[in-house]
């Protein structure tokens, strides 16, 4: 698939002097874009017909207006207004079929169908020089008003646990018929109709204030852009300001020690109903820098502050379109905010049969799950396929209206000396923990039912699971059914299905070691070395299905190496000019060269459903393992550039320049497969659910043949040419 990326812009710029003590800046710049087909997630997870338009247009409107009052006191006064548009329709309205956490077709879930955003800012800043002190002072005001369309599960979601589900060849859906199993020979080929199995389905129902619309119009899976009444009928408005003052001195103490000391007071505020404003958002900070002298020019620096930032808006502004539900706050919890939802999003979970029926029935006829008759099949008395399994509402988020404002506390130290007149080298170390982030997690799971499924002494083991290590430990469960905990899901209030709760309670840390060396071009010659080591640690804080808390009472659990940690990275860069005094062949030639090495990052290994039995089956990990356990692959890169500049006239030259970006055209893998696909270990318990028993000869013993593969890569190799022409 063809993938565009057009853009255009410009800007006007007018400086007008009023005199020499006051002078004028208004610029007016616009950004237009059209990029077509691109991957919204961008990490090979979505395939082709999740891809989407992004057609934008960024305004702007920015002055600022520079007084100088008198030699010591300087007033400077910025003003802007800013529109942004961003429209992301579907190239397909398939439904969004899932493989857990291993690709997605049709509908991209992860975001809005259309954002606009009008922002109007003022900033005053005065600044006044003392003898030694240079006190500065000021603050700003933000008013962002926000329109976002976001229809999350529309047409409908299914969410499928391995690849036999999901063609529908495993046997799995034996209640449809003998004819879901795979013709012999063919084990990799696609099973018939109506044998696709999901864990789960979701939809959402447009017709307030019921919502009980039996069906939706099946010829939506054939189109290509949503219908401008289903966008507003999930379209939301919110407004928010933000403000904040501050003080700022810098004093230099001696001709060799530099102190500098602020302080920022800053706070959000939004509609009564939706969130409280933050008031005690201070933020103090201090810096120093002492110059040891020597010949060397050796500095110590050191700095410590705390850094607030904003409340994560973009889940947030999801709440009203579709995510936040219509039931209101939930049970026992009215703390939470009172945003509804103009959207129902509904969730239908049984067996594999059932489920079938269920989707086969959307695709088909369009018939939602409670509108499908099914008398007496399950139960005498039953009506409908919705009787025969888990039914009811959800709530993708529903904010905690006391939500806090992340903040960083920072705290760092460095060494700087020039061992050669010409050459830098810096040793510095930067510790910052994460406070107050922002995520969500589901608070509609129940307490564990481990007492009644694993109690006794005959059923203790059920409960008992390990870790990639072999390691044994107990594992909360909440299904009623531990040998089919997928299928017998639990839930803290019927019958809501699930119900994720958006707080502030997660948090991080970083510590890293930099080492820099830097010489400046001279001789023709320039090199720099930075080596970091590093160490990230953090429990999961990022609104992603995937990293919801499995046990929503234990978010201990949770704390692990992040996502993002990467122990060592090593940049090297050289650059080498030909002198101007060679000969006319050989002179004003320049080649440089990047290479990059970088240690593994981390992944989490899914059981790829819902092991847990708690209705989502996105977050479950195999087993008791810990978060992030799975070693990607070293980071390996060289880039090159070779130049010549041939000039001619006074003033006015051509560049000639060949990049080359991956020279040597490695492979570097960026995502990784780890859907394991069982509840457990298979080496360690062969009769865990998914474990077939028999030893797959897949890595770690993994019943899914695709675990531990590739998902999505960096770039390979790549050539760029280029002419500059400098007047």
């Amino acid at each position: 698939m063809l993938r565009t990326n057009d853009s255009d812009n410009g800007f006007i710029r007018v400086d007008h002097r009023f005199s020499d003590n006051e002078n004028l800046f208004l610029r007016y710049f616009v950004n237009d874009g059209r990029l077509l087909n691109q991957s919204p997630l961008n990490d090979g997870f979505d395939l082709p017909s999740a891809f989407k338009d992004n057609f934008y247009r960024d305004q702007s409107l920015a002055g600022t207006l520079a007084s100088v009052i008198n030699p010591t006191l300087v007033n400077e006064l910025r003003v802007q207004y800013a529109r942004r548009s961003f429209d992301f329709p579907t190239v397909t309205t398939q439904p969004h079929l899932e493989l857990s956490n291993t690709f997605a077709t049709g509908v991209n879930r992860g975001n809005p169908d259309f954002y606009r955003e009008s922002r109007f800012e003022i900033v005053d800043n005065i600044t006044r020089s003392f003898a030694r002190h240079t006190l500065s002072f000021g603050g700003d005001f933000n008013f962002v008003d926000t329109t976002e369309s976001f229809p999350l599960f529309y047409p409908f979601e299914a969410d499928f646990p391995n690849l036999g589900a999901f063609l529908g060849n495993d046997g799995v859906a034996g209640g449809i018929g003998p004819q879901c199993v795979s013709a012999p020979g063919d084990p990799g080929g696609p099973g018939p109709a109506g044998c696709q199995h999901p864990n789960v389905i979701f939809f959402e129902r447009f017709q307030a204030p019921n919502f009980n619309e039996p069906s939706l119009n099946t010829s939506v899976y054939t189109g290509t852009h949503f219908t401008s009444a289903i966008r507003n009928a999930a379209e939301g408005q919110l407004n928010h300001k933000y403000s904040g003052l501050y003080i700022q001195d810098k004093w230099r103490a001696t001709n060799r020690l530099t102190l500098n000391a602020g302080l920022r007071w800053e706070w959000e505020t939004w509609p009564s109903n939706v969130l409280n404003t933050q008031w005690k958002n201070v933020d103090p900070r201090v810096g120093v820098a002492y110059n040891i002298g020597t010949k060397r020019n050796v500095v110590v620096r050191a700095g410590f502050g705390l850094f607030h930032g904003i409340i994560p808006a973009p889940l947030l502004a999801c709440q009203e379109p579709s995510c936040g539900g219509t039931i209101g706050k939930y049970p026992g919890r009215p703390f939470e905010d009172g945003l509804n939802a103009k959207t129902e999003l509904f969730a239908f979970a049984s067996n594999p049969g059932i489920t079938a029926t269920g989707l086969q029935q959307l695709l088909t006829t369009g018939t939602y799950p409670d509108a499908v008759p099914f008398p007496n099949v399950c139960f005498p008395g039953e009506t409908t396929l919705a009787q025969c399994g888990f039914f009811g509402p959800s709530v993708v988020v529903r904010f905690d209206q006391n939500h806090q404002n992340p903040y960083g506390i920072q705290a760092s130290m460095a060494l700087e000396f020039n061992p050669l007149p010409d050459t830098t080298v810096s040793i510095s170390g930067l510790h910052i923990r994460g406070v107050h982030l922002g995520s969500f997690f589901n608070v509609n799971q129940p307490d564990p039912n481990n007492a009644a499924l694993c109690g006794t002494p005959a059923t203790a083991q059920l409960c008992i699971f390990h870790d990639s290590q072999g390691r044994s430990g107990v594992k909360n469960l909440y299904c009623t059914n531990a040998l089919a905990c997928p299928f017998t899901p639990g839930v803290r209030t019927f019958p809501i299905a699930i119900y994720f709760e958006a707080t502030s309670r997660w948090d991080s840390q970083y510590d890293g070691l930099l080492f820099n060396i830097n010489k400046r071009l001279g001789h023709n010659f320039s090199y720099g070395v930075s080596y970091t080591w590093a160490k990230s640690i953090d429990d999961g804080p990022n609104p992603s299905f995937v990293l919801i808390p499995q046990d929503s009472q234990n978010f201990r659990e949770e704390r692990a190496d992040s996502s993002d940690d990467v122990r060592n990275r090593l940049v090297l860069n050289g650059t080498v000019t030909t002198p101007k005094t060679w000969n006319p062949f050989a002179r004003d030639f320049l080649f440089s060269l990047i290479a990059t090495v970088q240690s593994p990052m981390r992944f989490t290994k899914f059981a790829g459903f819902d092991a847990n039995g708690d209705i989502f089956g996105n977050n479950d990990r195999v087993g008791i393992e810990p978060r992030n356990t799975f070693i990607g692959d070293n980071f390996r890169s060289v880039d090159v550039r070779i130049g010549r500049t041939f000039p001619f006239r006074e003033k006015r030259s051509l560049e000639v320049i060949a990049e080359a970006f991956n020279l040597s055209n490695t492979t570097n893998i960026r995502f990784f497969n780890t859907v394991y696909g069982a509840a457990d270990f298979c080496p360690v318990d062969p009769t865990a659910f998914g474990c077939n028993g028999t030893n797959s000869g897949s890595r770690e013993g993994s019943p899914n043949p695709l675990y531990g593969t590739p998902r999505a890569v960096f770039n390979p190799r790549q050539i760029q040419l280029a002419l500059k022409f400098n007047f």
